[in-house]
């Protein structure tokens, strides 16, 4: 089996499933006062709505627990207003974290190493208090061989059982210069 397969077989199921959510499942997803709502996230072709994975954080602005980091629906396409709501059972296949802990905690932020059941690449999430107070988190892993912030990952679906890319977006930690990288399905 080729490589990527059992990534764009999951992301194809979560998508079909995604798609057909209705609107009474819909809860508006609860953040606390120091999280950070959208780290990174995952958009697709065939709509505007997007997956995005926060990060709960206390008054330090470190991660809470080992579960810290998850991932919930923004729904654009019926906006305004945009609707949160969390994961139907079939959306932890294409969207689901693997794995994830804290590795530690400052008086001033921390350090979260997740990795996502469809990309399986570490990623890991910085955070801090800022100046003004307010929390951040950055997700850090490698696109296309070079340690970057990873800002988004886009699906370009081929058909409605299927994918044709997958598309890494983020930033050079070093340059602050765009960068991406394709994986072809």
């Amino acid at each position: 089996m080729a490589k990527g397969r059992p990534l764009a077989a999951g992301l194809v199921l979560a998508l079909v499933v995604g798609a057909t959510a209705t609107s009474s499942r819909a809860t508006e997803v609860p953040f606390g006062p120091h999280d950070v709502p959208t780290v990174f996230f995952i958009s697709k072709s065939d709509d505007r709505n997007r997956v995005d994975y926060a990060i709960q954080l206390d008054e330090r602005c470190a991660p809470l627990r080992d579960e810290a980091v998850f991932g919930y629906w923004r729904e654009f396409e019926k906006a305004p207003p945009v609707v949160t709501h969390g994961f139907g059972m079939m959306n932890y296949v294409g969207y689901g974290i693997a794995e994830q802990r804290m590795l530690h905690r400052t008086p001033t932020g921390g350090e979260h190493l997740m990795r996502l059941k469809q990309l399986g690449r570490p990623i890991l999430v910085v955070t801090r208090k800022e100046a003004d107070g307010k929390c951040t988190a950055t997700a850090r892993t490698v696109i296309n061989g070079v340690e970057a912030q990873l800002v988004s990952v886009h699906v370009k679906l081929a058909g409605p059982l299927s994918v044709e890319y997958i598309d890494v977006h983020g930033k050079n930690l070093e340059t602050g210069a765009a960068i991406d990288e394709r994986i072809k399905k």
